[in-house]
């Protein structure tokens, strides 16, 4: 597998992250179960993200904008994006994101959801 198929499987759980929520690099990297990916390798892979995956939506550990190391202007970029879907930055945290608000736990939301819906039924 090389370039856009081996990260395809990553694409696509990018592309099913709700505006307003983010992952870290490493969360997008454990999601996709058909390829093993580092955190390193889902950061690389969102440097070239094709047209219609939300980029943006993948941050570094602890919220930290890390499109600043690249540049300036693309971490100014993420961060209005970000804001314009509502996603809550740290107060005195500048380009920090408030994980506790603002993070998408799509596994425990999941198991919470099953756990709920078994409970119902039982």
């Amino acid at each position: 597998m090389e370039g856009e198929d081996l990260y395809a499987p990553l694409y696509e759980f990018v592309r099913s992250i709700p505006q307003g929520k983010v992952v870290t690099y490493g969360q997008a990297a454990d999601a996709v179960e058909t390829v093993r990916l580092t955190a390193r390798m889902a950061g690389a892979a969102m440097r070239v993200a094709p047209e219609g995956v939300p980029w943006h939506r993948v941050v570094g550990a602890g919220g930290r904008l890390r499109t600043a190391n690249r540049s300036i202007e693309l971490m100014l970029c993420q961060r209005e994006l970000l804001a314009d879907e509502g996603v809550h930055f740290k107060p005195k945290g500048g380009n920090t994101i408030d994980m506790k608000h603002s993070q998408w736990l799509p596994k425990l939301w999941s198991r919470l959801y099953e756990e709920a819906a078994s409970e119902e039924t039982g």
